[in-house]
């Protein structure tokens, strides 16, 4: 057996000299260290000083008070801050039981109503479809959804838009009733 590894290891001690392992010859010079980042600019961490003790305070610290506002609601606006303007167009029917919710003056000279009423959306839907045209409006545009249903209605230089949706805090109905005079274009149209 002697005999057989004898040549494996006078194969593996001629090849040393010409293995690719530099390590004891050239070796390569460290990297220089990299520069050290001056503090306050970016990248930097700076600590954080506690705040100050309030003077008259025993080391208490009194916090600032935030002021915060309700966010806007169109439920429960009384009535006599919301009423229907004196332009709100006479030929347009009101839903029975319907209370004024907001009044908005929007661009261009329009108007937006809002009433809340405890009804069915098909029905406030069906009523204003049937009415107003009853009443002398012509439908340019209607949609029935789950959720929201849309009428528009152009009569002479008057447009109304209706929308019927739900409002999700308290359940009932919410009628928006947008409407103003159109005028001509300031420019020809194409």
């Amino acid at each position: 057996m002697k005999r057989r590894l004898m040549p494996l290891v006078l194969v593996a001690l001629g090849a040393l000299p010409f293995s690719s392992c530099t390590c004891g010859s050239h070796t390569a010079e460290a990297p220089p260290k990299a520069a050290t980042r001056p503090s306050g600019g970016f990248g930097s961490v700076t600590a954080r000083r506690p705040p100050e003790p309030d003077a008259g305070g025993e080391g208490m610290i009194t916090p600032r008070v935030i002021e915060t506002h309700a966010p806007p609601s169109l439920v429960g606006t009384p009535l006599a801050q919301s009423k229907i303007p004196e332009n709100f167009p006479q030929d347009v029917p009101l839903y029975a039981g319907a209370e004024v919710m907001a009044v908005q003056v929007l661009a261009n000279k329009a108007n937006n109503v809002i009433f809340g009423v405890d009804a069915d959306a098909p029905q406030v839907f069906n009523f204003y479809k049937d009415t107003m045209k009853k009443s002398g409006w012509s439908s340019t545009q209607e949609y029935q959804g789950k959720e929201q249903s849309f009428l528009s209605f152009k009569k002479d230089k008057t447009i109304t838009n209706v929308s019927v949706s739900t409002d999700p805090k308290t359940g009932k109905k919410v009628i928006a009733i947008m409407y103003y005079e159109e005028e001509p274009l300031p420019f020809a149209e194409f």
